[in-house]
């Protein structure tokens, strides 16, 4: 199946037909109707809160308002009200009484916002502050993009796929943190409470440099006994062809996932289930030059993927005030036939598998009148394993072909350890959070790489003599046993100085095992400021000291390259294809850990974020940060001359820490609503007002003179390296458009656009002898190539089955609801073009080879009961 591409005046104009200038106006309606959301301090939503809504004057006190229990959303809402004047009340376990006590209603569509303070806090939280007071708190969600909870359904239900859509959203280098957690794995959709990304992290209790998080927040069972059924189903003839070869392959995927949630004891335990699995295979497609010539050809050989995902979470209440939530995940998955395609051919294929079961337990609740304590344990034993189909030497013609063994095998099991603890008082106009994060990792790992050899070919011509100019193998025992831990204290005030600004001092320790650095003390100092009375305006300044920890693969390097391990022998210009015993070669390459210190960033930042109305609001950020004491490698033993330093050696790379990364950013979000209506306010017809949009932009701009820790520069000095950093985007532009506008049709389109990614020009030899395939020639920094730009257009349909039964009660949907859906990725089909050679010498030396996401539409049916 194939669909002709759109162009981007076609998009625009699609657009432009969402927008309400184009949808006719609905007449409003004689009376009033309010959406109340139950919110708590963090801001999310409460499910199950009692709301009770009082008339104030006398056209609306002859009134009888029923109450009305929150639904899952945390949304109550009245119909049919007289206009005038109200007063609500909004009550859970747990949280002081919320009050609204006076406001008025109009006709047409109102929102109000209730935030519940916790018993025993409510000096610590924005019960009850004015406009101004809140736009000056720290703790508020400004500086950040929230995905509705209409983004949210049009997500993914595949996790992998889930996470690359976040990372369009988000950006490629944000941080994902499940319930406060970082190295999760996304929790399954119908467990998704909220996701908020936040740009701007000078906290204290910021470990990480990076300036954007996406935080996850999932959600408990509260209520009757609800549930989830949904599948999913994709084939060949629903995707589309790479525009590189002339057939397609044949692909499936199918999807599972079950969802139960509820109350367990009422107001004393709830709990969430999740089941979810796949089964999918695709066929890759390879694109070669050989001796005969160029090929772009789709595989016969399949490539399985098969997953099983669990995981269940109890919420308990210990008391009024303390509450536990624990929670357990295991993810099994195993693919076969990896490793294939694009420059390598079928017998290079490997198999793999990953399991992972985590433990996590959450503790919250206030201590007294003034200190709130939140505590978190996770535990996870991740095994992953690798077997290689062909145990033959490999040939690499570099970005020619590839032929021979994949020579992967072993496996790797590890423990992970991660606790954490805050404890937050509140006295006056000072609010201290002082806590601390604690990291253990255990492994045990035989993974074994190029343990028969790798041959490498400059030139198709150098092949077909049968001339190669390097040989490498890694001889010896690959077995290794370590651990290694790290630690991070902090301590943080926010001090109200005045109605409207807020000083947020503190300080951060950071230590790590196997390092020598021991003066990691990381300085924070922010501003928040409200300007204005009714606190729409919020700027805020912070800077501060980031340190970033050793990676543990670093260490796991050098150890293994020590005598008792493993050798990288190095041979120039062996014979072929014989070179000899590789254990008698004396020239091999070592890694050793220098005096390493922890990577100090020094890190600035400016924003405003501007709420033009309770419906339109803008933010803008900048921020800027210098990264010294990156790690690099340096050649203790070059060759210098044409002759190394001492010829009996071979490279001895030590990782020292004397690089640097420059960073420039500016984000820009954008948030647009027509105050859309909950589902059971969903009235037949086409009305404008269901429209919601955000925008984001962002400009990056990096520079840096290393690529990694064992990466030498390849003229020996780093004056010569300077280039794009991670992250470089001249532009990244994303844009959301959810319409509720027909009567059970929710459409969600996601656009997104970047420029084109940066890629490092190489000569394709070794030029100095050293066995280091980095050459480039001279004068040519790091990553000094770019792709072409990117664009894509996604888009979920789904259509709810209208059933007969009547709503639930205050408004919330029926309890039983069928939904289809049809979620198309990459709607236009546009090429974006990927798989660029930096290597001089390849047959495809700066062209594109492949496309990085063809159009894929898969069908899926979800029912809910």
């Amino acid at each position: 199946m194939h669909f002709p591409g759109v162009s981007l005046v076609r998009i625009f104009v699609l657009l432009l037909c969402l927008s309400p200038a184009f949808a006719g106006a609905q007449a409003p309606a004689p009376r009033g109707r309010l959406t109340l959301t139950v919110a708590d301090p963090t801001g999310g939503v409460i499910p199950g809160a009692s709301v009770t809504l009082a008339g104030l004057d006398e056209a609306t006190k002859a009134a009888r308002i029923a109450p009305v229990t929150t639904t899952d959303r945390g949304t109550a809402v009245f119909e049919n009200l007289a206009p005038g004047r109200y007063a609500a009340r909004a009550e859970f376990p747990g949280f002081e009484i919320g009050l609204l006590r006076d406001f008025k209603v109009n006709r047409g569509d109102n929102k109000q916002v209730v935030v519940l303070a916790l018993k025993n806090m409510s000096e610590s939280v924005t019960v009850g502050m004015d406009g101004q007071s809140q736009g000056a708190d720290r703790a508020s969600r400004a500086f950040g993009l929230t995905v509705t909870d209409e983004q949210i359904q049009a997500l993914s239900d595949d996790p992998a796929e889930m996470a690359r859509q976040i990372a369009e959203l988000a950006g490629t280098d944000a941080i994902i943190r499940v319930d406060s957690f970082e190295g999760q794995q996304l929790p399954p959709k119908a467990q998704i409470k909220s996701i908020h990304v936040t740009r701007d992290q000078f906290a204290a209790e910021t470990e990480q440099p990076g300036s954007t998080f996406v935080d996850v927040i999932t959600q408990p069972g509260v209520g009757p006994i609800r549930g989830q059924v949904n599948v999913s189903f994709r084939d060949d003839s629903m995707s589309a062809k790479s525009p590189f070869t002339a057939s397609k392959g044949p692909e499936q995927m199918r999807g599972f996932g079950i969802n139960l949630a509820g109350t367990i004891v009422d107001q004393k335990a709830g709990f969430s289930l999740n089941i979810g699995g796949q089964s999918n295979y695709s066929t890759p497609n390879l694109n070669v030059a050989l001796p005969t010539g160029k090929s772009f050809d789709v595989l016969k050989t399949r490539q399985p993927f098969e997953a099983l995902t669990i995981s269940a979470t109890v919420d308990y209440a210990l008391t009024r005030d303390q509450t536990l939530k624990f929670a357990y995940s295991q993810n099994q998955n195993e693919q076969r036939n990896q490793g294939i395609g694009a420059y390598d051919l079928p017998e290079r294929a490997f198999s793999r598998y990953n399991h992972s079961y985590t433990f996590r337990a959450l503790q919250a609740g206030p201590i007294g009148r003034r200190t709130f304590l939140n505590s978190r344990l996770s535990f996870s034993w991740p095994s992953f394993g690798i077997d290689s189909s062909l145990e033959a030497p490999t040939i690499v013609v570099q970005d020619a072909f590839t032929s021979g063994g994949a020579q992967r095998a072993g496996r790797v099991d590890g423990r992970n350890l991660n606790v954490a603890s805050d404890v937050d008082y509140v006295r006056g106009i000072h609010s201290w959070r002082t806590g601390v994060q604690i990291y253990g990792d255990w492994y045990r790992a035989t993974l074994n790489n190029n343990y028969l050899g790798t041959y490498y070919f400059d030139s198709l011509e150098a092949y077909a003599a049968g001339t190669p100019f390097l040989y490498t193998r890694s001889i010896g025992d690959p077995l290794l046993s370590f651990f290694h831990a790290r630690i991070g204290v902090y301590v943080q005030d926010d001090i109200r100085v005045r109605k409207g600004l807020t000083l947020s001092p503190g300080v951060r320790y950071s230590y790590q095992t196997r390092v020598g650095d021991r003066a990691a003390f990381e300085p924070r100092v922010g501003v928040t400021w409200a300007p204005f009375a009714k606190g729409a305006t919020t700027i805020r300044a912070s800077a501060g000291i980031f340190h970033g920890w050793l990676d543990p693969e670093i260490w796991w390097q050098t150890v293994r390259s020590d005598p008792q391990h493993q050798r990288d022998v190095i041979i120039r210009d062996p014979a072929y294809p014989d070179p000899g015993p590789a254990d008698a070669s004396p020239v091999s390459t070592t890694y050793r850990l220098g005096d390493y210190k922890l990577n100090r960033n020094y890190r600035y930042s400016v924003g405003v974020d501007q709420r033009f109305s309770p419906r339109f609001g803008v933010n803008v950020l900048y921020n800027y940060y210098n990264q010294g004491q990156f790690p690099r490698g340096l050649n203790l033993n070059p060759v210098v001359g044409g002759a190394r330093v001492d010829p009996s050696a071979g490279n001895i790379i030590l990782t020292v820490t004397d690089a640097e990364l420059r960073r420039h950013e500016v984000y820009v979000n954008a948030n647009y609503s027509l105050a859309t209506p909950s589902p059971a306010t969903n009235r037949a017809g086409f009305n404008w007002r269901r429209v919601a949009m955000n925008g984001s932009y962002a400009f990056i701009r990096a520079r840096r003179n290393a690529i990694g820790p064992f990466d030498v520069p390849a003229s020996g000095t780093l004056d010569t390296e300077w280039g794009p950093g991670p992250g470089d985007t001249p532009y990244r532009v994303s844009v959301g458009i959810t319409s509720t506008q027909v009567k059970n049709l929710s459409v969600n389109l996601l656009i997104n656009a970047v420029d084109g990614y940066p890629y490092t020009l190489r000569t394709g030899s070794d030029d100095n002898g050293d066995g280091l395939l980095n050459d480039r020639p001279d004068g040519v920094g790091l990553w000094s190539l770019r792709t072409a730009k990117q664009w894509t257009v996604n888009g979920r349909f789904t259509y709810t089955l209208p059933v007969r039964a009547a709503a639930g009660e205050g408004g919330a949907p029926p309890r039983y609801r069928t939904s289809v859906y049809v979620a198309v990725n990459n709607l236009t089909n546009h090429a974006n073009l990927i798989g660029h050679s930096g290597i001089m010498t390849s047959p495809f030396f700066m062209q594109p080879t492949s496309v990085a996401n063809p159009r894929k539409v898969d069908v899926g049916l979800n029912m809910a009961f």
